[in-house]
């Protein structure tokens, strides 16, 4: 018996080569999944490996590819009629055993996505109808809440506590407590339009008036026509000094410039976050910085694709925080909560108008997720 081990990327691919070189009559003793390695043992793929055995002497085999096979006695013993085929596929038995689970599992899962709201009669729960309506309206994503209402695990029997546990629920999965201003340097980000200089304006007016605290402004945002003499306007009214940097390298000097400042809040220009070369300038003036916060701006009329798209463009941040703003000019209420589900991050301001210092709040888990619960 001639044995050779054949690979390739997928079932059909591998018996194909088995069909070529052994032919019909070939026998397949072994299959699974592999991993190979790639370039330098990186990027391993997942290919198909599948054991196959011909009992014709006369298929030509490589010497590299033959196997060496030690030669048993394989007559048929007493009580004992297993065939040399199912002995070694016994083998396997494990291994399908493994895959039997893994298909229940699968099944399990898309079992609870049809039958998720529906109660033993199979007609729609009510209640969870009402739910989806709810959010669903409110602007929260098809799939976000399709992914609320799993996790969840409400039966049928539990609806009239529903709306209680929907909002625990989502209270806990969302609530991601976060300091605001402990460092002394805050460095405020986003794309174009978001709002950036109005929202530190607010931030920086809030820290004199209400807290006492001794800033400093600093502006990078030397592009956008008016956007220099808009925060020295801020600077006068505070009563406080603000730096104008126009090259990367004069950042250290204004930092040290204000040192004896409580507080110092960075204003940076607006980038496009599809922008590559943008993105790489704000990624080195940010790396200037030794010790900072840095505040990812975003604007709540923009849709789930822009959010997602944005944040993952702006990932390189890695510990960053969130202000959403203008949720004034928007009923979808629901994307904040797409927002938490994306980022991952805390949110820990919103703003909701162009008044200085008003319409700004800090951002509360508790009383958003009650609010967007109502009607």
């Amino acid at each position: 018996m001639q044995i050779r081990k054949f690979t390739g990327d997928n079932t059909q691919e591998v018996m194909d080569k088995v069909k070529k070189e052994l032919g019909e009559k070939a026998i397949i003793l072994h299959t699974k999944r592999v991993k190979k390695d790639g370039f330098l043992g990186l990027l391993k793929k997942e290919k198909v490996e599948i054991l196959a055995a011909i009992e014709n002497e006369n298929v030509d085999i490589k010497p590299s590819e033959k196997l060496e096979v030690k030669k048993v006695d394989i007559k048929p013993q007493k009580h004992n009629n297993i065939s040399l085929r199912d002995n070694i596929e016994s083998h396997d038995v494990k291994n399908i055993k493994e895959e039997i689970q893994e298909l229940k599992e699968f099944l399990k899962k898309i079992n609870n996505k049809v039958t998720i709201g529906f109660d033993k009669e199979g007609k729609i729960n009510d209640k969870f109808k009402e739910i989806y309506d709810k959010l669903k309206m409110k602007g929260v994503s098809s799939q976000l809440i399709e992914d609320i209402l799993l996790s969840m695990d409400i039966s049928y029997e539990q609806d009239i506590q529903a709306d209680k546990h929907l909002e625990n629920y989502l209270v806990e999965k969302f609530d991601k407590p976060s300091s605001k201003f402990n460092k002394k340097i805050n460095v405020f980000v986003g794309p174009t339009g978001v709002g950036k200089t109005t929202t530190l304006a607010k931030l920086a007016s809030e820290s004199v008036l209400k807290y006492d605290k001794k800033i400093g402004l600093l502006t990078l945002d030397t592009y956008r026509i008016g956007a220099v003499d808009q925060l020295k306007v801020y600077a006068e009214i505070l009563n406080c000094p603000i730096e104008v940097v126009y090259d990367v390298s004069d950042i250290n000097q204004s930092i040290e410039r204000l040192k004896n400042r409580d507080l110092i809040f960075v204003d940076t220009a607006g980038r496009s976050h599809k922008n590559k070369k943008h993105m790489k300038e704000l990624k080195d003036i940010l790396d200037t910085f030794n010790d900072k916060d840095v505040y990812l701006v975003i604007n709540a009329n923009w849709n789930v694709d822009d959010i997602k798209d944005i944040i993952n463009e702006y990932s390189f941040l890695q510990e960053y925080k969130i202000i959403v703003t203008k949720l004034d000019e928007t009923n979808r209420l629901g994307i904040i909560l797409d927002i938490l589900s994306i980022s991952n991050k805390s949110i820990v301001y919103t703003t909701f108008g162009q008044n200085v210092p008003d319409d700004i709040e800090e951002f509360d888990i508790k009383k958003y997720i009650n609010e967007l619960l109502k009607g």
